[in-house]
């Protein structure tokens, strides 16, 4: 839990520094659109590692509020609806976590045309058992 709790500080003083969006002030061509696009890329990685060692950390319920924020945001990713449905159950809320589910299953088949991944799958069916 040590290397977690530091994980899960460094990274959050990491996205603290982060503030709105990368050259939002700036006319941007398709280079820039590009590095807009990797910079947004990587905090939302870092966003992702920093909620998982959270959740590893049994901050659960502390993490509800942002990751329902999160998911509302990106309606297709994955690991975020898995780390959201993965707060709501252990947080108690098992019908939310597989409610949860079937919006991001409706949404990928409707919007991409796609199931959700084996990982997903495998975590609904923890839920329900």
């Amino acid at each position: 839990a040590g290397d977690c709790a530091g994980a899960a500080r460094q990274l959050r003083e990491a996205l603290a520094l982060w503030s709105g969006t990368a050259f939002a002030d700036v006319q941007a061509g398709p280079q820039l659109q590009m590095e807009i696009k990797r910079l947004d890329e990587s905090r939302l990685c870092a966003l992702d590692r920093r909620i998982e060692a959270d959740l590893r950390l049994g901050r659960h319920r502390e993490l509800l509020a942002e990751l329902t924020v999160l998911v509302n945001g990106y309606r297709t990713h994955e690991s975020l609806h898995a780390q959201y449905m993965l707060a709501l159950h252990r947080s108690g809320r098992r019908g939310e976590a597989l409610d949860a589910y079937q919006r991001l299953r409706t949404t990928l088949v409707h919007e991409l045309g796609l199931e959700p991944s084996a990982r997903l799958r495998r975590l609904q069916r923890s839920i329900l058992t």
